[in-house]
């Protein structure tokens, strides 16, 4: 039986791949079956890191954390890894 994180991590990770896809579908970027597939894993992987914000989302009332994390995990799927490897690098580099 599939529990309540379960689905929670899911469907972090679907709306990554929803939001990652759409980034690719939009670009002139000749798509093969590896640059989908990369989009997908990737996608779905910053959107599951986005469960890690949830200590840290204010408790606003009438808003529900989940629906926050579901926006922090499209936005990051949109950034895409490599503005988060760029910001990554220059937070570093201080």
């Amino acid at each position: 039986m599939v529990d309540k994180g379960e689905v929670h991590f899911l469907g972090l990770g679907a709306i990554a791949v929803i939001a990652g896809l759409g980034q690719l579908l939009a670009s002139k970027e000749q798509l093969t079956p590896r640059i989908v597939l990369g989009r997908i894993l990737s996608s779905f992987a910053l959107g599951a890191v986005s469960i890690l914000i949830l200590p840290y989302v204010p408790s606003i009332p009438g808003m529900n954390p989940y629906m926050v994390q579901l926006g922090i995990a499209a936005a990051l799927a949109s950034l895409g890894t490599s503005v988060l490897e760029l910001i990554l690098q220059r937070f570093l580099a201080k």
